[in-house]
């Protein structure tokens, strides 16, 4: 039984028509789109029509959409730009304690320029209470930044509240909605929100492409500066064939939505009842009603939520423990933490969030196993292990140099190029389930294929799941080593 991808929060799979649109792009509109030459001037075509698509869409007009290389990077543009133009008539930002870490630590890095940023707290299912943000506005507050949909909890805020609380007192509004885009209807020009920040992976568009939406009159100071691309706010040159892709899914979402939502409330919901029923001591974080249609959360109390994730995935069902970009650490996540929950379910945060391709019988199967799975990890007493999963050629020769207890597993399946890591174990990674007799598991073991292409993290994966504990992949694989070595 294969694989099932339950992590759609943190990226989704570009979908067939998008990279279509983009294979055709690359091929025909390759040239710089700031060139003068009928070449330039096609790819300019390509950018601008791209981004018609995007305004008409969102009700927005074309010179109020900013592309940029992700939705990180509209957040930054966003808060910095605001911070920086309106410095002169005040210091103070609003945000929240449980925004996406591209708004929290922009913030903080503010705070080390010198301004003043207050962070509001939130009740116990992610909400920002009104009355508080109205507390916090003061005099010399020139931005407010709070996200539209929480994306380790799915909470959604009561936008419209709150923008017209900050737009009375003639305040910057911006909104991280890069949550929201793929399952609610927006429309910019009614929107309380002065900026708005998108990303095209969480859209069955592909990574490396965001959009910052800046209403007419917003002050705007740039962050990036060369090439004065994008209306002078975001130099670089246009990702020509991203941001054609990027509308194309815009415009395929728009016409999917309402059949797209309707498909995954039910799974959500029965998510959200069965888990807490056939799991002891499980919690729902977020607002149960108020969220995200494709978005279930839970902590479990005495259990490790980054533990859960690797412990499910070799058991085939890929989710996550809150925001993927802090997924490496044991930290505990600060959206779990601003709601309030108690110390035995602090770590033990689990997100599973549906997509186009998920079905019932995937959610059955999420039933199924996770019990099991939790009730295993709770007798065992798992602790957290989650070392480095690569290994760099530098490092790889100094541990090599030093006489290390290394094995080095060659799972190359043909021995091109014949070099080769001296005293390395050789079994080509289709034999490599029934030779696992010949690896010793006390010691550490290297995975070296050709390129360290997908084959060797797939031999990681494979000798993880079989009790191996210290596994890395060398980055690179043999085709570096051998320079190296030379």
């Amino acid at each position: 039984m294969g694989s099932i991808y339950l992590d759609n929060t943190a990226t989704t799979r570009t979908r067939r028509e998008v990279l279509s649109e983009m294979t055709r792009t690359f091929k025909r509109d390759y040239a710089n789109p700031s060139s003068i030459h009928r070449s330039g001037l096609l790819a300019r075509g390509a950018v601008e029509m791209a981004r018609e698509r995007i305004a008409s869409t969102l009700g927005a007009h074309s010179d109020e959409l900013v592309f940029t290389g992700s939705g990180t990077e509209a957040n930054n543009l966003a808060i910095r730009g605001v911070a920086s133009a309106l410095r002169e008539r005040g210091n103070h930002i609003v945000t929240s304690r449980i925004e996406h870490s591209s708004v929290l630590r922009t913030c903080q890095a503010l705070e080390r320029e010198g301004f003043d940023v207050t962070y509001l707290g939130v009740d116990s299912q992610g909400h920002v209470a009104p009355e508080e943000l109205s507390l916090a506005l003061q005099a010399n507050t020139t931005l407010v930044s709070l996200g539209y949909v929480n994306n380790e909890v799915g909470t959604v805020q009561q936008l419209d509240r709150l923008s017209t609380l900050v737009k009375a007192r003639g305040i910057v509004f911006h909104t991280d909605a890069v949550q929201a885009l793929p399952y609610f209807a927006l429309d910019l020009a009614s929107s309380g929100a002065d900026l708005m920040s998108f990303s095209g992976h969480k859209l069955y568009a592909p990574k490396g492409v965001g959009l910052l939406y800046v209403r007419r009159g917003t002050p705007l100071t740039p962050i990036v500066f060369g090439g004065e691309q994008e209306f002078g706010l975001r130099s670089g040159t246009e990702n020509v064939p991203y941001v054609v892709g990027f509308s194309r899914a815009v415009l395929l979402n728009a016409r999917e939505k309402t059949a797209y939502v309707q498909k995954l409330l039910p799974l959500r919901d029965r998510l959200l009842e069965e888990v807490p029923r056939r799991v002891p001591d499980t919690l729902v974080t977020g607002d149960k009603g108020c969220r995200a249609p494709n978005h279930a959360s839970f902590v479990f109390r005495g259990v490790n939520g980054k533990m859960l994730v690797k412990a499910l995935s070799h058991a085939g069902i890929e989710v996550s423990s809150g925001a993927a970009c802090s997924s490496p650490r044991n930290d505990a996540s600060h959206v779990i933490k601003a709601l309030g929950v108690t110390d035995e379910y602090l770590f033990g945060s689990l997100r599973i969030t549906l997509g186009r391709d998920n079905t019932k019988r995937d959610v059955e199967r999420v039933l199924r196993v996770l019990p099991e799975v939790v009730a295993r990890m709770r007798q065992e007493g798992t602790c957290y292990e989650n070392g480095p999963a690569f290994i760099s050629q530098e490092e790889f020769q100094k541990r090599l140099q030093d006489g290390s207890a290394l094995q080095v597993l060659d799972v190359r399946p043909v021995r091109i190029p014949r070099f080769e890591v001296p005293g390395s174990i050789r079994i080509p990674s289709w034999r490599l389930r029934s030779q696992l007799h010949r690896l010793d598991r006390s010691r550490e073991i290297v995975v070296v294929c050709y390129e360290g292409d997908g084959l060797s993290p797939e031999a990681l994966e494979l000798l993880v799941k079989h009790g191996f504990t210290k596994v890395r992949v060398l980055k690179g694989g043999i085709y570096a080593y051998r320079g190296a070595a030379s």
